[in-house]
């Protein structure tokens, strides 16, 4: 997953990416640690799914833009839209699921994008 720095970049990636999940933590949280250490290679099995994350205290208007209230916060976005989140317990089972359906149905061949 990469990191970003600052909001514009995190906006800027959210309207880039077809797929994109976002790791919302903050600094001196171990559970955020865990949750991306868990995230990493998981989002590795999906060629069509990019993945980022920053930290709320370089980018804290960010809480507003996505009303985070607690980190970690776990986001995915389908063509700038969030369709996914998960809040501090990240249930791995039921992400696992998300991602297989989003790529599933981003990769079809019906899918206008595509074409």
């Amino acid at each position: 997953m990469l990191e970003l720095f600052d909001r514009a970049s995190v906006m800027a990636k959210i309207k880039e990416e077809p797929l994109l999940l976002v790791l919302i933590k903050t600094r001196q949280c171990s559970v955020c640690d865990a949750v991306l250490q868990k995230t990493e290679p998981l989002l590795s099995k999906y060629d069509d799914i990019a993945g980022i994350y920053f930290y709320l205290e370089n980018a804290p208007e960010c809480a507003a833009d996505f009303i985070v209230f607690s980190s970690p916060t776990l986001i995915l976005f389908a063509e700038g839209k969030e369709v996914y989140r998960a809040a501090r317990f990240i249930k791995f089972e039921e992400l696992t699921q998300k991602l297989e359906q989003y790529s599933q149905f981003f990769t079809a061949d019906d899918y206008p994008s595509n074409h």
